[in-house]
């Protein structure tokens, strides 16, 4: 296996170059070993190895995150805050981004806790809470670095919190936590919704005395249908559905008894050939928008429906949209909110307190409020197309987000139409 030359690691030799000479021979070592040729003792071994590698090159991302946020890097490129930068880099959630953030503030008051991770005997995750830890006691890292050497990560959590709780205010701890408070939603890659919040550990209490109260009687359900047996949790999760929906309907397993509050607003997004086909083929859509896919046989059963709202589509673009209630319909917001489901700026999936653009022809300057000049944008792009001068040009599947020319030169012009 032949590995590039070696490069000169003179203190004249710029960092630059020489990371990019350690990403060179890693990629060779991969690109000159096949693992399904290697026995498994040997494979283990390597294994320690990149585990090691990893983590010193964990902590040169933290500390140079760090700097970037220092420097206002993030701001200079047009990003809303040095996370949201840190995720588009990284290509992690912006969740993800404010943890290590945060982490990375408090390493440069923890000497050792940051030489452990530069030597690689501590990981990302361990490092996250002995300095949440440590931070609010300095006395204990020491400690917390030997626990980790022999703890499982959930013992060294355990631990963490017990110190963290000893020493802050139990009033203030939980002021905290309530400040820090969210709930969050993705898919999985098997398409299966998740669901994630933060909340005071009595607000948690009462929510996990609701829903197994409830399970309870999910679980009587199932035994009186006679279906199979499942987990607890299983149990667990269809009560909380049927708490936060209102559902008050009981045989749950055979047919329906009983009725549910509808919560109103929920939108319904089919591709117009599998609605006139009967059947989704693939690349087509039967989903609700931010949630997930749906079998095409629910829009069957929302039609009529006067709290949902159908929308139809043709490729990327939004062919009809109705609402399928009485009242009559607002059609063009409808079928935005359907058609730009996330900020249109490219790589921005800000769902929450979208704005409406006019983004071809200014409002003030006449532009009809019509679907091909609408677009949806979060408020920090919005303001920055108002105020800083970036514009939005393209359309829907092909949107570019172009920012203002550097001071005395020539603002880039729109690409022609084609043919």
């Amino acid at each position: 296996m032949a590995l590039p030359s070696v490069v000169d690691t003179s203190t004249e030799q710029s960092a630059l170059a020489r990371l990019d000479h350690a990403i060179e021979v890693v990629q060779a070592v991969l690109a000159g070993v096949d693992p399904e040729c290697v026995s498994g003792e040997d494979a283990g071994l390597i294994l320690e190895r990149f585990v090691k590698l990893a983590r010193p090159v964990a902590a040169g991302q933290l500390a140079f995150a760090r700097r970037v946020e220092t420097c206002m890097t993030w701001k200079q490129e047009g990003h809303r805050s040095a996370a949201d930068w840190l995720a588009q880099k990284t290509k992690t959630s912006v969740g993800e981004a404010i943890s290590a953030l945060k982490t990375a503030k408090r390493l440069p008051d923890l000497p050792a806790t940051a030489d452990a991770l530069r030597r690689g005997t501590l990981s990302v995750p361990q490092v996250h809470e002995i300095a949440a830890a440590a931070s609010v006691d300095p006395a204990s890292e020491a400690d917390l670095i030997e626990m980790a050497g022999y703890l499982s990560l959930k013992g060294l959590q355990y631990r963490a919190r017990l110190i963290k709780a000893a020493a802050t205010d139990e009033a203030e701890r939980n002021a905290a936590i309530r400040k820090g408070r969210f709930l969050r939603h993705w898919l999985d890659p098997e398409g299966a919704f998740h669901l994630h919040t933060r909340m005071t550990p009595d607000a948690g209490a009462e929510v996990l005395a609701a829903v197994r109260a409830r399970a309870s009687f999910v679980a009587q359900e199932a035994v009186l249908a006679g279906t199979a047996e499942e987990g607890a949790s299983a149990y667990e999760s269809d009560a909380l559905v049927a708490l936060v929906t209102g559902d008050v309907r009981y045989d749950t397993f055979h047919g329906l008894t009983g009725g549910r509050r509808r919560t109103p607003g929920v939108v319904y997004h089919v591709s117009l050939e599998a609605l006139r086909r009967g059947q989704l083929e693939p690349g087509e859509l039967c989903e609700v928008p931010g949630v997930g896919p749906v079998p095409l046989k629910v829009i069957e059963n929302v039609v009529g429906d006067a709290m949902g709202k159908l929308v139809i589509t043709n490729g990327v673009d939004v062919t009809t949209a109705c609402h399928l209630g009485r009242t009559v319909p607002a059609h063009v917001e409808t079928a935005l909110e359907a058609r730009d489901r996330t900020c249109v700026v490219p790589g921005c999936d800000v769902t929450l307190s979208l704005e409406i653009d006019h983004w071809q022809v200014p409002f003030s300057k006449g532009g009809p409020t019509a679907l091909w000049n609408l677009a949806r944008l979060c408020r920090f792009h919005h303001q920055l197309k108002t105020y800083e001068g970036y514009e939005l040009r393209g359309g829907p599947g092909h949107w570019e987000w172009v920012p203002p020319p550097p001071p005395g030169e020539p603002p880039v012009p729109p690409p022609e139409d084609g043919p």
